[in-house]
């Protein structure tokens, strides 16, 4: 009988010692998703600080949602300026048709306050193409 228990003992197959060794350098509590890459959260190239400057695509002649979003909000101090001037920029050397881009700009800016209630008697719209921005410029007198 203790033959047959010592012969049992042999069946059972040995630990696996190279298991073992190559646990301590597996870290088993590593992330699930430590393989993956992490994309930054881009940030914008240029931020705006002043709140009459509006930005555009470089092609562009259309406000965007958010640009038009703080347009309106000058609308109160729109009505109450005796003249608003509106100046529509955009740089001739990235684009054939600067000076009617640059108007078309500070037109989008113009219509954005009109139909906010600001006469359009007030308003006068001037351009810009010598200089390398694509934006419209709002200034009240």
């Amino acid at each position: 009988m203790i033959a047959a228990a010592l012969l049992v003992g042999c069946e059972t197959p040995p630990k696996d010692t190279a298991k073992k060794e190559e646990s301590k350098w597996v870290r088993k509590d590593a992330p699930v998703d430590a393989g993956k890459t992490v994309t930054p959260t881009p940030v914008p190239a240029v931020v705006n600080k002043d709140p009459k400057t509006f930005d555009f695509e470089s092609m562009s002649i259309k406000l965007t949602p958010a640009e038009e979003a703080r347009v309106a909000l000058l609308v109160e101090q729109a009505k109450s300026a005796t003249t608003i001037s509106i100046r529509g920029f955009c740089n001739r050397n990235e684009v054939g048709n600067a000076k009617d881009a640059a108007i078309a700009r500070a037109n989008a800016v113009r219509e954005v306050l009109v139909k906010g209630g600001v006469p359009s008697s007030k308003i006068r719209l001037r351009f810009t193409t010598d200089e390398a921005r694509h934006a419209a410029v709002v200034e009240f007198q």
